[in-house]
């Protein structure tokens, strides 16, 4: 058996506050790119939200497959740094202790974020899939962005399968996840002549221990140029500056709801 990828110690770590101090509203960071199946050898399958086409292929898998699949991710990982080795014990827990390797921070934060998010923010129209996500982290005012292949690519042959996609993790400001979605759901998408064009959703989740999840969802008809937008307490048509600031109204919202429930900590305005 190879070696595994020791996931219980994951999230905020002193190197991972290193990336977020380097953070700010203009730049993101990169996290990363993880196939599916490296999801699946890090537990995606129990995180809170996983696509449920790559949950079904893994769990089609014999024991035999799945252990060439986890040795073959976790080297894989460790060539694109992702991963790093442990320093070996020694003595009796040299003995015991399973060798394993550690992630890095980029990993790390961005399996916390899966792990247990505090607020999710999840999007969707009906020929991206799987969909664009946000997960912000416990105890973070940032977001870990989401972005996988698109499944049907348009080329020729059988599907690919979902242990095969890849997916993009980025790390955002709240600031800058708004801009992104309002770029995201302005776009038209296309359709089939005299067809309507289904509409973008853009959905709010959050929920910690011992919180009642609450939700809230934006229906989105996008133009190119301007777009209408209806949701529990809007039905307007706006152009992408004021998608832009009502996208930025929303989730600072959404921040501050989880601020006063206790589930983030308040960060000064200057980090936020």
């Amino acid at each position: 058996m190879g070696k595994r990828i020791d996931v219980g110690e994951v999230g905020c770590t002193a190197e991972a506050r290193a990336l977020l101090d380097r953070l700010d509203d203009s730049e993101f960071i990169s996290l990363g790119v993880l196939s599916g199946a490296d999801l699946c050898t890090l537990g995606a399958t129990w995180h809170p939200v996983c696509w449920e086409a790559l949950r079904g292929a893994w769990c089609r898998l014999d024991e035999k497959e799945r252990e060439r699949l986890t040795k073959t991710s976790a080297l894989g990982m460790l060539h694109r740094e992702l991963v790093k080795d442990r320093p070996a014990g020694r003595g009796v827990e040299a003995l015991i202790g399973p060798a394993s390797y550690k992630p890095s921070a980029e990993l790390g934060l961005l399996l916390g974020a899966r792990q247990s998010p505090t607020l999710i923010i999840a999007t969707h129209h009906e020929s991206r899939t799987p969909a664009i996500t946000y997960f912000q982290p416990q105890g973070v005012g940032a977001f870990v962005e989401e972005i996988p292949e698109r499944v049907d690519n348009g080329m020729p042959g059988p599907p690919r399968s979902p242990l095969n996609v890849i997916f993009g993790y980025r790390l955002l400001t709240p600031a800058f996840a708004a801009r992104e979605l309002a770029r995201w759901a302005i776009k038209p998408i296309p359709a089939a002549r005299y067809q309507p064009k289904p509409p973008r959703l853009i959905c709010f989740f959050s929920g910690g221990e011992g919180v009642r999840p609450t939700s809230y969802q934006l229906t989105i008809h996008a133009g190119g140029e301007k777009a209408h937008v209806d949701g529990p307490d809007i039905s307007a048509e706006l152009d992408g500056r004021e998608l832009a600031s009502l996208m930025i109204d929303v989730t600072s919202k959404w921040v501050e709801a989880c601020l006063r429930l206790g589930l983030l900590p308040r960060l000064p305005r200057s980090a936020a």
